[in-house]
């Protein structure tokens, strides 16, 4: 056992000095106890007082990288009270009277440089500390909650996620990245119930006049998308932050104002024409890598987003059976979209040979795409794809979310109903797809028989005889 030591009289102790880097923390020279007379008391009494030990040291390493943090320079005027007040309640704990903390604190105060109206130079967390010793939390109250307090527990709260580190730092990037705006806006760092409509109006208009590195400005959509992460922010200190009952977010219900409009989703976006979308394929097959190649292909043959397919996993792919299907879904390396969008998409012709050779890739791991399966891998695939077909057409219109649309034009002119199509794509089915079809199956052998309706292709005699069943289900 780690830390017990055998005493003469044949008692077992546990003995442990404190690390030097909580010594600050726990004054004590080292933790000591007994744990018993013979070696089965002491193996039973150790796991409880070495995790005791254990929570204590990590308890105490805690408290010091807490102090560190509200005493750098970084950090906000919230974060430097609630080490002051912390302070305070440790020597409260250890029977320090009133009357014995307003002497210290008059003690600090005298420390340090004094000026005409009082002590200069006194770093923030002294100065929470001194008025809280001589004035009490009542007296002296936390100060009221800022922009960049909102988005430190907005950030804090979601980091306790399982999201993969990748995906945490770029979401926290783009935080910053908004907050920062509102900032360079405003002038300063606004308190929250001190923003008004007006502030909103200016951060709003202040973000449409960006300039982007091309010399163009930032689109409506983008504000509008950086507004949006603004009002979440907003909304969640609402909630959880000591704000009034009567506070109402200034940036609710704000519009991105433009003079042609927002354009809609569809409108953002075309099919790709017949004879674009076969030299695209063409260009992308015969001079891109294998994988993306191979992307391309799943993609035109199944409707699906790039980051559905770039972070598919070995175990993913089925091409064996009656129905052979993708399943798209949550892993550890690839988020969803909507709850919607977890589906299991089937997979013929031309799409069912590039799964089969997608399976033939040299892997170390189980992603499908080992080069693009990362959290961010999807980014690196839509701009390699993209410079193929920037390199036939032009038009802005023209991208790879294009295939969608290719998708969704073939299901309708072949008459394929609105379910069938909200599963094959991963739209939202209001429910109505569990009601009709049941189980998973059911939808698969629905959806494979109108992939292949939609893309031209033959029913096998299975698919006849399975989807005779159905209907006579």
């Amino acid at each position: 056992m780690k830390h017990v030591v055998v005493t003469k009289s044949g008692s077992y102790q546990y003995r442990r000095r404190v690390p030097k880097g909580v010594a600050a923390v726990i004054t004590k020279r080292e933790f000591k106890d007994k744990l018993g007379d013979t070696e089965k008391e002491a193996l039973a009494a150790y796991p409880r007082y070495h995790a005791q030990v254990e929570r204590e040291i990590a308890g105490a390493k805690a408290t010091i990288a807490r102090s560190a943090r509200a005493t750098s320079h970084e950090a906000s005027d919230r974060e430097a009270y609630a080490e002051a007040l912390r302070r305070r309640a440790d020597l409260v704990a250890v029977g320090v009277s009133e009357e014995e903390l307003v002497l210290l604190g008059e003690i600090m105060m005298d420390s340090y440089p004094q000026g005409e109206w009082g002590p200069i130079e006194v770093p923030p967390v002294e100065t929470h500390a001194i008025n809280l010793l001589r004035l009490g939390p009542k007296k002296y109250p936390a100060p009221t909650p800022t922009l960049e307090d909102a988005k430190r527990l907005y950030l804090a709260e979601r980091a306790k996620g399982d999201d993969p580190a990748e995906v945490v730092e770029r979401f926290d990037g783009q935080i910053a990245r908004i907050i920062g705006h509102v900032k360079d806006a405003l002038g300063c760092d606004p308190v929250l119930v001190d923003l008004t409509r007006e502030d909103a109006r200016k951060v709003r208009d202040h973000m449409l006049d960006r300039i982007k590195d091309n010399g163009q400005k930032i689109s409506p959509a983008s504000v509008a998308r950086d507004m949006n992460g603004l009002k979440a922010v907003i909304n969640f200190a609402a909630t959880e932050m000591p704000l009034p009952a009567t506070f109402q977010n200034p940036f609710n219900k704000l519009t991105v104002g433009t003079e042609r409009g927002r354009a809609s989703d569809g409108e953002k976006r075309d099919p790709f024409p017949a004879k674009v979308l076969r030299q695209v394929r063409q260009r992308i097959v015969g001079h891109a890598k294998r994988d993306l190649g191979l992307i391309w292909r799943l993609l035109e043959g199944t409707g699906c987003r790039l980051a559905e397919v770039s972070g598919l996993r070995v175990e993913d792919v089925e091409t064996g059976g009656d129905f052979p299907h993708i399943r798209v879904t949550w892993h550890e390396n690839r988020r969803l979209k909507t709850e919607s969008s977890r589906r299991s998409v089937p997979l013929v012709g031309d799409a069912l040979a590039a799964a089969k050779d997608a399976l033939t890739l040299p892997r170390a791991g189980n992603l499908l795409f080992p080069a693009y399966g990362s959290p961010r891998g999807a980014d690196a695939a839509s701009a390699a794809i993209m410079k193929h077909v920037r390199a036939v057409t032009t038009d802005p219109k023209h991208v790879i979310h294009s295939l969608r649309h290719n998708m969704k034009d073939s299901l309708i002119l072949a008459e394929v109903s609105s379910l069938d199509q909200n599963l094959i794509l991963g739209h939202a089915l209001g429910g109505v797809g569990d009601r009709v079809y049941g189980g998973s199956l059911a939808k698969l052998r629905m959806t494979t028989r109108a992939m292949k309706k939609a893309l031209g292709i033959p029913l096998s005699d299975a698919d006849k005889q399975q989807t005779n069943e159905a209907e006579n289900d």
